[in-house]
């Protein structure tokens, strides 16, 4: 009976005799591999860190100049918000810096100056801001009357939203802007895929646009 457990203390010893034996010829190499991990996860965190610190600034930032925009004080609202777009770029309070600062610009009627701001913001917002930034833009363009330019960035911001209502508004928004740039090719197109839209409004409305369309292409 007593024959198992010797075996078993036996065996125990001859794993321990291994292990030992395996670190001691592999102690160096798992040194370096436990360094490796702790530096991994040590630039992990110090990076989570780093762009935790770096939005709470972005966020006093932008908080602070649109006090100064709803204050009344345009010229250092402006600037504040140009130094939060050009510092905190890629942030989610960045790209609000950058909507903010263009509307400020529209509201001053620097409709050209505001378009500009978005399209150097374009780049680097969060993907939840894209589709705002473009139809911003559009709004920019419509005011400077370049309505070829608008109906892009609806086209674009119907691209990039995952929202399907938002999406058929902005191409009935894009098809608008193309008749009135005289496209009406461009726009006939864009009608003929919302007739088959399941919102009823979009569809209605695209099924009007689309009969006035065709019937003033066959006069031309």
């Amino acid at each position: 009976m007593s024959t198992p457990n010797v075996q078993a203390r036996k065996k125990y010893g001859a794993d321990e005799e291994s292990i030992a034996e395996w670190l001691k010829d592999h102690g160096r190499e798992l040194t370096w591999t436990l360094i490796g991990v702790a530096v991994v996860v040590g630039g992990f965190w110090f990076y989570e860190r780093s762009q935790s610190i770096k939005s709470q600034r972005a966020e006093t930032a932008y908080f602070q100049a649109r006090q100064a925009v709803e204050a009344g004080n345009l010229p250092l609202g402006v600037s504040d918000l140009q130094k939060v777009v050009t510092r905190y770029g890629g942030t989610a309070a960045g790209s609000q810096a950058a909507l903010t600062l263009a509307q400020t610009l529209y509201d001053q009627g620097k409709f050209k100056e505001g378009v500009a701001a978005l399209k150097k913001a374009e780049g680097d917002v969060p993907s939840e801001f894209r589709a705002s930034v473009h139809v911003l833009e559009a709004a920019g363009y419509e005011s400077l009357k370049d309505f070829a330019g608008a109906a892009e960035q609806y086209r674009q911001a119907s691209s990039v939203t995952p929202f399907a209502a938002d999406k058929a508004e902005y191409l009935a928004s894009a098809a608008r802007d193309y008749q009135s740039a005289g496209n009406l090719k461009a726009a006939i197109g864009i009608w003929q895929d919302l007739v088959k839209n399941e919102n009823p409004a979009v569809a209605g409305e695209a099924r009007v646009r689309l009969g006035e369309l065709q019937a003033k292409a066959m006069q031309v």
